[in-house]
């Protein structure tokens, strides 16, 4: 019988998005703390319109995601939340 998964040691999610601008920024952040994650799905992202073009795909669901460690789960948040908004860093 295979052994339950210690959910404390899982991957968890930081990070959904469509944005195939953000993916790359987000790699390289994570890539740069020597933060080990895995993404899902990235290899829908622009396949499908975006967009004023996307009409009826808005809504699709493609999206990536980005999983990390649960034990780096809070530093990449907070990594991910300092990147996103670089007006903080500004005196």
């Amino acid at each position: 019988m295979a052994q339950p998964t210690d959910p404390e040691s899982g991957p968890v999610l930081v990070l959904t998005t469509a944005d195939v601008g953000l993916l790359p920024v987000v790699k390289s952040v994570l890539q740069a703390a020597e933060i080990p994650f895995i993404v899902q799905g990235e290899h829908t992202l622009g396949q499908l319109p975006t967009g004023l073009l996307a009409g009826p795909f808005a809504r699709t669901g493609l999206a990536a995601r980005v999983f990390v460690p649960a034990a780096h789960a809070a530093d990449a948040r907070e990594l991910l939340e300092q990147s996103a908004d670089p007006a903080e860093d500004e005196p």
